[in-house]
């Protein structure tokens, strides 16, 4: 089977192994603006070399150029992997067996650009590797196949997708058997629909006022790394926070929740949650750098003072 791939390096580096391995492989799709803003060009340089084709997608030539380039490639497949420009209807039908697209979470209920943020964000155990044909809406496509995940407790969403990323060449392989021998695409569920948007500012900073501390632990977490950890303030400034630790302590009364109740430069820096309970802070970015949080200490924290929220949040819409 004849295969392109559009993708995002290193995310779909296992699907391209995998393709190019077995000799499906014809040639990789890069979007333009990701290259520009990432080391992609390495992997140019590298699928290059090894004699692959490729095409540099934009908004201007999406219709047009590649519209002739898919035409004149006859592919029988193509394969979607962390591409964020949505394919004109027409082009979808010059592959034989059309447009797969991988996600990272379940369909319909995490449908959007960032799954892996929002499952993380809500505490989920579980989310999905889901590939599914591409349409003309955004993670509406028929599904192929969903290969469940679990979220261990404390992962980031980093790790998460370094985890589900090294998982694709064998799903890679799953699917190109089952669209060879008659696929049964599976309509997706008219129930449990959510478009989740990319997060925002507010989105990404911790409500010390509203959130639990297994809340603001799963936004760290969702933070790491994509989004340089979740935003608060000190003394004014905004910084990152990138990773904490849950204290097994008993609910402690008349403090403000972000109220640092105790910063020691080799024992750490701990804050004060909703209902009493503490958070350790492990890493903190900041104009100093990225830090531990003993390290924070050291540039004047103390006792007493606080984290400080400005804005509240705002979750996922649902349709």
């Amino acid at each position: 089977m004849k295969v392109i791939l559009i993708g995002s390096f290193p995310v779909c580096l296992s699907v391209y192994n995998h393709l190019s391995k077995n000799k499906h492989l014809d040639a990789v799709c890069f979007q333009e603006s990701e290259i520009q803003n990432t080391k992609e060009n390495f992997w140019i340089n590298a699928i290059q070399k090894e004699g692959f084709d490729s095409f540099l997608i934009n908004t201007n030539n999406l219709n047009q150029q590649f519209k002739v380039w898919l035409e004149n490639k006859t592919p029988d497949l193509v394969l979607v992997c962390g591409f964020s420009l949505k394919v004109p209807e027409p082009l979808l039908s010059i592959p034989t067996h059309g447009f797969l697209n991988i996600h990272f979470g379940k369909l319909p209920e995490n449908r959007g650009p960032d799954p892996l943020f929002w499952s993380i964000r809500r505490g989920e155990k579980q989310t999905a590797i889901t590939i599914h044909q591409m349409d003309k809406n955004w993670d509406t496509g028929n599904i192929l196949t969903e290969q469940p995940v679990p979220i261990i407790p404390g992962e980031t969403l980093g790790m998460a997708n370094s985890k589900m990323s090294n998982m694709l060449g064998e799903l890679t392989e799953k699917a190109i058997k089952l669209v060879a021998n008659l696929p049964n695409f599976k309509p997706q569920s008219t129930e449990g629909i959510a478009y989740n948007y990319k997060p925002n500012d507010i989105e990404t900073s911790i409500q010390w006022e509203t959130q639990t501390a297994d809340e603001i632990e799963q936004l760290i977490n969702a933070c790491n790394p994509k989004y340089g950890g979740a935003t608060t303030y000190y003394q004014g400034a905004p910084i990152k926070i990138l990773e904490v630790s849950p204290v097994d302590n008993q609910p402690l009364l008349g403090k403000m929740p972000g109220e640092i109740i105790h910063a020691h430069p080799q024992e750490g820096l701990f804050v004060y949650c909703k209902y009493g309970k503490l958070l350790k802070v492990n890493t903190i970015s900041s104009d100093a750098g990225v830090l531990s949080g003993s390290k924070y200490v050291h540039l004047g924290v103390r006792q007493g003072h606080c984290f400080t929220t400005t804005l509240k949040a705002k979750y996922h819409t649902e349709i």
